[in-house]
């Protein structure tokens, strides 16, 4: 029998509205993958940059990389069928069913709900490898641009319990969450730099983390890197515009654990905000906000493949 799935396509690179959700077969299973019936799947910026056109490509898009959900069929020899999973590096996740690697898939961490397992791989693995890649030592002093975001909100509480000191850049709207995060908050706009220079109170900023992608960002990054600290970037607008280096995300099993084990020991808090699969329109219109804190995540729990199984919280 023929599964069939429905997926969320762009005919043609524009704004939210050229989405729609489509009925397709799901293919065959090559050797090595997994069909997963997806329970949740994150949102992430790169998703609306995709579908506006700005990161090439050629309709028709299908959209969506990191998901949660339970193993329908598996042609990998780790993977069975009922098995509760998370997955990344997938093509067209925001789907009932998508066909990923099985190198790509690690266990739901017990006690992380659906929602929190759909969106914790981009956002934690990425937070994990640019701290990884910057490798600080205790004490050191850290801008993290864009630090209400999903990426953001993860990485100033990982570096917060690493024993690093975080200025974290934001909305007017947004400063007082920052500050719950752990770090000192800082508006962004004009005269970034002297608040920068006012919340570092005299001590040296040996690193800046680009997740916003703007020229302020940019110029902090470039000041940083002269006065002898290290810079990354997460997006390649100011690798463009600067020459930041940019760092790609190395997600992982093992992240996935360490991520898990945050959440259980209290250092890592991510807010999820669940969005009903068949609202993706708004979902697309809030990523090109750019507003949101924490993480956007697909709810599929009117998933029809997920009713072969339980998939209680």
């Amino acid at each position: 029998m023929t599964l069939t799935t429905r997926v969320v396509v762009a005919r043609s690179f524009g704004p939210a509205d050229v989405l729609t959700i489509e009925e397709h077969p799901s293919p065959t299973l090559p050797p090595g993958t997994v069909r997963v019936a997806v329970r949740a799947a994150g949102l992430n910026p790169v998703d609306a940059r995709r579908r506006a056109g700005s990161f090439g490509g050629r309709p028709p898009l299908v959209f969506g990389s990191e998901f949660a959900g339970i193993v329908v069929e598996s042609a990998h020899p780790s993977w069975h069928r009922g098995e509760e999973v998370i997955g990344w590096s997938a093509q067209g996740a925001d789907a009932d069913l998508v066909v990923a690697d099985g190198e790509r898939l690690a266990r739901r961490p017990e006690g992380i709900d659906w929602m929190l397992a759909g969106g914790l791989s981009g956002v934690g693995n990425t937070a994990l490898t640019a701290l990884t890649d910057l490798d600080l030592p205790t004490g050191s002093l850290i801008v993290v641009h864009g630090a209400s975001g999903g990426v953001g909100t993860a990485l100033v509480q990982l570096a917060v319990a690493r024993g690093l000191h975080v200025i974290g850049t934001t909305s007017p709207a947004n400063e007082e969450y920052v500050r719950t995060l752990g770090a000192a908050a800082v508006q962004y706009g004009p005269g970034i730099a002297e608040r920068i220079s006012d919340a570092a109170a005299g001590r040296h900023i040996d690193a800046s983390i680009d997740l916003a992608g703007t020229a302020e960002a940019g110029d902090v990054s470039v000041a940083v890197t002269r006065d002898g600290g290290k810079a990354i970037t997460l997006v390649p607008e100011t690798m463009s515009s600067h020459g930041i280096r940019l760092v790609q995300t190395r997600p992982s099993a093992a992240g996935i654990r360490e991520l898990a084990e945050a959440i259980r020991s209290g250092a890592l808090t991510l807010p999820v905000e669940p969005v009903s699969f068949t609202d993706i329109v708004e979902a697309h219109r809030r990523l090109d906000a750019k507003h949101a804190r924490g993480k956007l995540v697909l709810d599929l729990a009117d998933n029809p493949h997920l009713t072969a199984f339980p998939t209680g919280e």
